[in-house]
């Protein structure tokens, strides 16, 4: 008897783990299929896949080790029969194998690619870092393959990929005949009144003065109000600096909401009226999943707005101000 159709996916990110959630909830809860997700970053609720499997990081033998168990559980999965891999792109050690290195033909493997924010919008190509390739060389090797660096690590126009899954497809690159929209659209919002969420995070192109001077036009946007206003602040849960803090200096009161969690998934626990950030692709969602119930407004340096070009036009079509100083 065969075995039913398995669907992997591999994330790395809180925002991987909630948009794999969002496409085996829309997609394949009553297909009959098993759903799997192999993911560095853990997450609470995972009642809707068959199987989860955690990629501990904690210390360095445990890392390679656990991702060499997956690679192997993984491979096993696929090669046993009929399967569905979703990757979000192919920078990541797994992700990087069983796009180059696994012989997916060979076992009629339907590789697929799911979204990971604004990167899908636009041609992105990775810088090369030495030392980051270094490791990745280094890694590679210890979990049996040979990482292929390629700045293009979104290969939309790869004749091997099945799908593209996608909130926004109409801004998405590829071939349209492979675009699949996930929707994030809720139904109804109330917000609460006076109520702002500050998102927080450290954009490489950026360095720690330039944050803590976008930050400080966060805090003026609250102190220009008349009204008390509740503020949160959720910062990266990579982020380990105090760029905020130092930003705010007691300035204004607030609750650091900072969590492993997406803000996609948390916000409705805090229900913020307005939303401050940096231009991010958690700005793009908020919007894909609320519209206008929530105003949004970013901020940036203007002596770089030239890295802004690409998003800006996406940007402006969902009603997303950016704010250059």
């Amino acid at each position: 008897m065969n075995r039913k159709k398995s669907n992997i996916f591999i994330a790395q990110t809180p925002l991987q783990n909630f948009m794999a959630v969002k496409i085996v909830e829309q997609f394949f809860m009553e297909d009959g299929s098993t759903n799997c997700l192999y993911s560095s970053i853990a997450m609470d609720d995972t009642s809707c896949f068959d199987e989860y499997y955690l990629i501990e990081k904690k210390e360095s033998f445990k890392k390679i080790s656990n991702t060499y168990n997956a690679k192997k559980e993984i491979s096993k999965r696929l090669k046993s029969g009929k399967s569905e891999l979703f990757i979000p792109h192919t920078s990541a050690i797994l992700s990087n194998y069983f796009f180059y290195s696994f012989p997916r033909d060979k076992f009629s493997v339907n590789l697929n690619f799911y979204y990971e924010g604004i990167l899908y919008f636009y041609k992105y190509y990775e810088p090369y870092k030495p030392k980051t390739h270094l490791v990745r060389k280094i890694f590679s090797y210890l979990v049996g393959f040979n990482y292929n660096r390629n700045p293009e690590i979104l290969p939309v126009d790869d004749r091997s990929i099945a799908k593209i899954y996608s909130i926004f497809p109409e801004h998405t690159l590829g071939p349209e005949h492979k675009m699949v929209e996930v929707s994030l659209r809720k139904a109804k919002y109330v917000s609460k009144k006076n109520c702002v969420l500050i998102v927080g995070g450290k954009p490489s192109a950026l360095e720690d003065s330039e944050v803590i001077s976008l930050y400080g036009q966060m805090i003026d946007k609250v102190l220009q109000s008349q009204e008390i206003m509740t503020v949160y602040f959720k910062g990266h849960h990579a982020d380990t600096s105090s760029n905020f803090e130092i930003a705010n200096a007691g300035r204004i009161k607030f609750e650091d909401i900072t969590q492993n969690s997406p803000i996609e998934e948390v916000i409705e626990c805090y229900r913020p009226s307005l939303v401050l950030s940096y231009p991010s692709s958690a700005l793009v969602n908020l919007k894909g999943m609320y519209g206008d119930n929530i105003a949004v407004f970013s901020y940036y340096i203007d002596a770089k707005k030239q890295l802004l070009d690409k998003i800006w036009p996406i940007f402006e079509k969902l009603n997303i101000y950016i704010n250059l100083f």
